[in-house]
């Protein structure tokens, strides 16, 4: 019997396996209720993001973001109001220098290169000139962005108009102080459910589609045995099974995997500490994919040179392992070899799994671990790829105190090192 061309690479492994009967029906309606819960968290984020939108452009104090180069990359109502000017002409256009004093860009120029550098400044007075020629004195506070890397990304700044409380500066202050770190708050929270609001978007995309496939291969091939289109016992029979099973494992693993980047979502996660024999559980693993490794001609091995006994989550260790042994299957080439290795020390244990693929380019590097990015290199089979692999790895890996490595060549191959501490006290 031939396999669908569209399911290729989104069925995997074992055969002659007893299956459990799977109320396939009471789960689907279980699916299509958490969707709609979601979408119902989805309409309610919508409107706090409109009303902390609505929020941020109408406060009584203008908000303005600057990139490393000082140019807008944002800027509220009330501040356009206070310039008499159009939006149109700031964000990716205008520099701060344009619209301030002589003296202000001095006092400008001396302070940001600092503050891009210590990510706060506060209390700096500063002249503004609006479309018509005249000032306006403010007060101006702000805070540093920066990304994973510690890269500068932009700046959050909060500005007052000074004219009439100039003469009362000492006395008013302490309670700009108080205000700025409230609209800081306002600020960071407004910025947190946008790219909230668009995660959730692209994630109900993905989960939606990945679980299609796998849904439609177990319903199509569990109706060709209820209609007995195939010999009973055959070795037929036996193929659709497997590929039933397969299709229920993949399901599995996509479920798994959203579960953890929802749980990821609110960073509170409940771990399962016992003794784990690393070993055997990644010798296990290594055994499930042996099987999908050689439908694509390529070679697993596995080395152990040391028994680790680890008190650590086993459900945790076990979505690493197969999210990185996946990966590298899907990855790499036919005719080429995965190797999965356990070391070691007293303090921590060592899974390593080196693979031939396409390598990583070093322009990639800073993506690896971010969720819902895809990467230059593309599965050799053809394969399914969420983007949300590595990122939950990471994020896994962290929760057990650990931390992941990685090294890469492209056209060599990658070696990606999970480093877990042998007593897990969390």
């Amino acid at each position: 019997m031939k396999r669908d061309k569209a399911n290729k690479g989104t069925i995997i492994k074992t055969v002659g396996i007893d299956l459990p009967k799977i109320d396939f029906r009471s789960k689907y309606k279980r699916l299509l209720s958490a969707n709609r819960q979601l979408n119902q968290r989805k309409e309610e984020l919508e409107l706090v993001f409109a009303e902390i939108e609505d929020i941020y452009n109408h406060a009584p104090c203008g908000y303005y973001s600057l990139d490393k180069n000082g140019v807008f990359v944002r800027i509220n109502d009330t501040a356009l109001r206070w310039l008499d000017a159009p939006r149109s002409a700031f964000a990716g256009r205008k520099n701060i220098t344009d619209i301030l004093t002589e003296d202000s860009k001095e006092v400008f120029e001396k302070n940001y290169p600092v503050f891009i550098k210590t990510g706060a400044i506060r209390d700096v007075e500063l002249e503004l000139v609006r479309s018509d020629g005249s000032s306006l004195p403010v007060l101006m506070n702000a805070t540093a962005v920066y990304d994973q890397d510690g890269n500068y990304k932009m700046s959050r700044s909060v500005i007052l108009d000074f004219t009439e409380r100039r003469l009362k500066e000492r006395e008013s202050r302490h309670s700009h102080t108080d205000l700025q770190h409230k609209n800081d708050a306002l600020t960071i929270a407004n910025e947190n459910l946008f790219f909230l609001n668009r995660e959730k978007d692209r994630f109900m995309d993905i989960a939606s589609h990945d679980l299609q496939l796998p849904l439609a291969a177990i319903s199509m091939l569990s109706e060709t045995l209820l209609k007995k289109n195939i010999e009973s016992g055959s070795l037929a029979v036996e193929q659709v099974i497997e590929m039933i099973h397969e299709g229920s494992l993949e399901m599995k693993s996509l479920l798994a995997n959203y579960l953890s980047a929802s749980t990821a979502e609110t960073g509170h996660m409940d771990l399962f500490l016992k003794e784990t024999d690393i070993n055997e559980l990644t010798n296990d693993i290594v055994n499930r994919y042996l099987p999908i490794a050689a439908k694509k001609n390529i070679q697993l091995h596995f080395k152990n040179n040391k028994n680790f006994l680890l008190f650590t989550d086993r459900e945790c260790c076990t979505q690493i392992i197969e999210n990185l042994l996946s990966n590298a299957v899907k990855y790499t080439a036919p005719g080429k070899n995965i190797t999965v290795a356990i070391t070691g020390n007293q303090k921590e244990a060592k899974i390593i799994i080196a693979d031939e693929g396409q390598g990583i380019r070093k322009e990639d590097h800073h993506l690896l671990f971010q969720r819902f990015q895809k990467l230059s290199a593309r599965p050799t089979g053809g394969e399914l790829s969420t983007g949300l692999g590595l990122s939950i790895v990471k994020y896994l890996v962290e929760q057990l105190k650990g931390y992941i490595s990685v090294e890469s060549e492209v056209g060599k191959g990658s070696v990606f090192t999970v480093h877990l501490p042998i007593s897990n006290e969390i």
